[in-house]
């Protein structure tokens, strides 16, 4: 009896591969497995260059959006250059150092003291 339980058990084994041997060697089943390997991994448009793409566009568009921040800042700084005389002086006298006929510039700088730990902890 316990013979033919194993003899049982290794017909329905040997059903049962050749089942999933039939089944995976199926033409339709080959072809489709090529195919989606290839689409998601061979092809020139494949879904990893497209997420990949998806990526690029997502930071151009946030650089996009900055530049357009920093051009509507030194839009409006522009307008208030061309407006206020007096602020075109200030950043003339500021960034270039420009100066009336009648005016001398003294330009201060303070001096930074260094101080060392090892010279003060041999003291």
């Amino acid at each position: 009896m316990h013979n033919q339980d194993q003899k049982n058990f290794y017909e329905e084994a040997e059903k049962t591969n050749k089942k999933w041997y039939s089944f995976l060697l199926n033409k339709y089943l080959i072809v489709s497995a090529v195919f989606i390997v290839w689409m998601i991994f061979l092809d020139q448009n494949s879904v990893l260059v497209h997420l990949q793409r998806s990526k690029e566009i997502k930071t151009l568009e946030e650089d996009e959006q900055y530049y357009l921040g920093k051009l509507k800042e030194e839009s409006e700084r522009l307008n208030d250059l061309k407006n206020n005389p007096a602020e075109l002086e200030r950043i003339a006298r500021e960034k270039h150092f420009l100066k009336r006929n009648n005016e001398d510039i003294f330009i201060i700088q303070e001096e930074r003291i260094i101080k060392q730990d090892s010279v003060n902890n041999e003291k």
